[in-house]
This record gives C-alpha cells, sequence and structure tokens, in this order.
C-alpha cells in the first residue's frame, strides 16, 4: 500500500487506524511524504507499533508522481496499490481485493467507490465516479481515480510508472499507457474504498 502525503496530518491518521484493522493483514505500508509542513510524517510513524511493516519516506519532490515511483520501488510486495492518504477503508476491503485477485488476476485495476457521508450529493458525485469508470471500459479508453489504483509490480517496472511531467490525470496516463501495451485492466465494484469528497466540494 503506497500512500503519497502532503499536509495530510489530519486525514492520513485516520487511513493508517483502517489499515491495522484490517481483516487480511499480509501487506507493507509505505507513506511517502512530500517534506510536509505539518506533522504528517510524525503522525505517520506512530503507526509503527500497530502496522508491522511500514515505512515512511520523503520525497525529494513535491510531486505525486514521484511520490508514488518512489514507494514503488521500495515496495516488496508482487501488487502494489496506490492510495490517497485521505481514503478510507472498511476493514474487509483488503480481503476482499486479495480474493478478487486470487478468483481473477489482473494487471491493473481500480474500484468502485462509496460517498462519504449518506448527503444526497455525496452519494450522486460517488455513483457519478463509478459510471465514469464504467463509462471508460466500455469505450476501451480506460480510466481510474488517482484515489485507488492498483497494478503488478512487474507491470509497473515495465511501463516505468507515473509519468512525473504530467501534473493533471497523470493516473488516466498510466492506466491507458498500461492498456494500450496489451495489460489486463479491471474495475472491481466489490469491495469498495470510501472516497474523500473534499476536493470536488472545495474545486468541483
Amino acid at each position: 500500500i503506497i500512500i503519497p502525503a502532503l499536509n495530510e496530518e489530519k486525514y492520513l491518521p485516520k487511513l493508517l487506524n483502517d489499515l491495522a484493522k484490517q481483516t487480511y493483514q499480509d501487506f507493507e505500508v509505505i507513506v511517502v511524504d512530500g517534506n510536509s509542513d505539518d506533522q504528517t510524517s510524525t503522525k505517520a510513524k506512530e503507526f509503527s507499533k500497530d502496522i508491522s511493516l511500514l515505512k515512511v519516506l520523503t520525497s525529494p519532490e513535491r510531486n505525486v508522481s514521484v511520490q508514488r515511483n518512489m514507494g514503488a520501488k521500495t515496495s516488496q510486495g508482487e501488487y502494489l496499490i496506490f492510495s490517497d492518504a485521505d481514503n478510507r477503508l472498511p476493514k474487509y476491503f483488503l480481503e476482499g481485493i486479495h480474493y478478487q485477485l486470487m478468483f481473477k488476476p489482473t494487471d491493473v485495476f481500480t474500484c468502485w467507490v462509496l460517498p462519504e457521508t449518506n448527503n444526497q450529493k455525496d452519494k450522486t458525485i460517488a455513483t457519478s465516479l463509478n459510471l465514469l469508470l464504467e463509462a471508460g471500459l466500455l469505450s476501451k479508453n480506460p480510466n481510474a481515480l488517482g484515489a485507488m489504483i492498483g497494478c503488478k509490480k512487474s507491470v509497473f517496472k515495465k511501463t516505468t510508472g507515473f509519468d512525473p511531467k504530467i501534473g493533471f490525470a497523470e493516473d488516466a496516463d498510466f492506466v491507458r499507457r498500461t492498456y494500450k501495451e496489451g495489460y489486463s485492466f479491471r474495475v472491481i465494484h466489490n469491495p469498495r474504498f470510501i472516497v474523500s469528497l473534499r476536493r470536488y466540494h472545495s474545486h468541483g
């Protein structure tokens, strides 16, 4: 689980707490901090007692692609999961992902989302995001939310990872490049993760 973070002292501990409570525990967590101005790194290190395989790294650049790539190079797992620092995960999330990949192996994947509240606006946004993912599959122009992207480490290495030069939609670029190179892509409907909608509320 690779988590790029920047000034996320408020949200990152909630995600790490979710990871500490997962029913499936055969994973490592790599937090790549972008040299935050707050206590993001310190807060993350406090979970070393709850997450046995936890690494907290500091990126030389505040660039989400650089941070993701740095975490990927450090990782030991067969699969990589890139998660935003403000996601929330049900306790069965990784067990469900493990089951899905055992049942139907895939090279690259993303997941449907759940809204963080029962507010109708949040539900509508979450549904729209899920439909966007499905539309990409139907049009053979796959899309993925940068909030949650998974892939085989071998595929990541062969495709050189995320492009640091792309300032927007670097997640879609990565997925489309792998797809064009013939790697399989899948949108997992269950389990779902809880996506933070704070950026949608603030920026639209």
